[in-house]
């Protein structure tokens, strides 16, 4: 940070005396020829400093929005993805575009990234994860058209950058819980209303972003006529959010007991970046709906 003038002037003067001869015919006043030659080079030096300022201000906001070569770069790249089109490398020969921007071939919608170690190599591995669709109803690349997303990736990366693109299955929302009710509506309104209530929660949350088990219980909690949540703290009762995640082969992880349904804390991240409902097919096919694992019970003061 630039100094003010009055301090410029006072440590210039100071230095200046140390290589006088004849200091003891110092004149204080500024209108003297030697105060006002200090002066002026102090006016100087302040104008330089501010100058500087400006300039590191300026470069800074430079610096923090250069991202080439950054996650981020290559995130917002994969976003600019159009199927079907070949990247032309420029005149310069310094940089892979497309010849003709068609918004509608971009089927990636939403990306995510973070850093893992990587064995044999000094850099960190980025992993992209990504989706295409809108919120509320994203789903998974297909198979033939990520081969085609990671070829361009590999396009555009920088010289020794490691990347990896992953698209997979959403992972799959299983609410166990107990829903009391005041008994105005019917079970089917209420299960209606309450899977309306859970799209809107999914549709509200950041791709990749925390999911929540007691937010996902206060969405519930909202529906109207609904009166209490209840999840029992007992394992055996076998209460709570759990998920069901997929990997990379489109087959869903298991635990070391062969569950595929784990049971979340109090947040999680999920490991396609989004979640839904299950959709009692292929895979899923044992996994039940938000309606077979949501008991409904009749509030008892009502």
């Amino acid at each position: 940070m630039a100094r003010t003038l009055s301090e410029i002037y006072a440590e210039a003067k100071d230095s200046r005396n140390q290589y006088l001869e004849l200091t003891e015919f110092e004149n204080s006043s500024k209108m003297s020829i030697i105060d006002a030659f200090t002066w002026v080079t102090s006016a100087c030096i302040w104008t330089f400093e501010n100058v500087l300022d400006v300039f590191k201000i300026d470069l800074a906001k430079d610096l923090q929005n250069r991202i080439n070569g950054t996650p981020a770069y290559f995130a917002n790249a994969l976003l600019k993805y159009q199927s079907g089109d070949e990247l032309v490398m420029n005149e310069d020969g310094t940089a892979f575009s497309y010849p003709n921007i068609d918004a509608s071939k971009r089927v990636i919608t939403k990306v995510a990234y973070f850093e893992e170690e990587e064995v044999g190599f000094h850099d960190k591995l980025v992993r992209f994860k990504i989706a295409t669709g809108k919120p509320g109803a994203y789903a998974r690349i297909e198979e033939d058209e990520l081969i085609s997303i990671r070829a361009y990736l590999n396009q555009i990366l920088f010289a020794g950058q490691h990347a990896k693109v992953v698209s997979r299955i959403g992972d799959v929302l299983i609410p166990r819980v107990v829903v009391y009710y005041d008994g105005a509506v019917t079970e089917d309104e209420i299960y209606q209303a309450i899977e309306d209530a859970l799209n809107e929660y999914i549709a509200n949350i950041e791709f990749n972003g925390l999911v929540y088990a007691q937010k996902v219980i206060d969405s519930i909690q909202s529906v109207e006529h609904v009166t209490d949540v209840s999840v029992s703290s007992d394992d055996t009762d076998h209460q709570g959010i759990f998920v069901a995640k997929y990997d990379d082969d489109n087959h869903l992880i298991k635990d070391e007991n062969g569950n595929v349904q784990t049971k979340i804390g109090r947040y999680y991240i999920p490991n396609s970046g989004y979640i839904k409902q299950s959709s009692c097919a292929d895979e899923e096919v044992d996994i039940p709906l938000w309606r077979d694992t949501i008991i409904l019970k009749l509030e008892d003061n009502v």
